[in-house]
């Protein structure tokens, strides 16, 4: 369940980041358009709050980036507590196992031998 979990946030760290990356790479692409497109005064009355957004959004793609290593990183130790569990569970399966035929062992070692009688001539 960790395991199923930790790879849900990780699809959704991976969307947040590729949003966040999208928005950024809208806001660069609208900045470079917009140079030499205004009048002089326009585009200085205009840059300053470009730059916050674009900053603003630089961030939140950070923050995004951020997310999704330690998403990764959680579904990796989840997914090796996962592995650890299933070959605890197999190593057990065979303990068992060899404990089950060694008693089975032992108690065919117990019955007694049938006795033997020479063939009738």
């Amino acid at each position: 369940m960790e395991l199923d979990a930790a790879r849900r946030q990780l699809a959704g760290a991976r969307a947040a980041e590729a949003t966040a990356a999208e928005g950024e790479a809208a806001l660069q692409a609208a900045l470079l358009a917009e140079t030499g497109q205004k009048a002089p005064e326009a585009f200085a009355n205009w840059l300053p709050a470009a730059k916050t957004s674009l900053a603003q959004a630089g961030a939140l793609r950070a923050m995004a980036a951020d997310r999704l290593d330690r998403a990764r990183e959680a579904a990796a130790r989840a997914s090796l507590a996962e592995r650890a569990i299933v070959e605890e569970a197999a190593r057990r399966r065979a303990a068992d196992r060899a404990a089950r035929l060694a008693r089975d062992q032992a108690a065919m070692d117990d019955l007694p031998l049938p006795s033997v009688r020479p063939p009738l001539a």
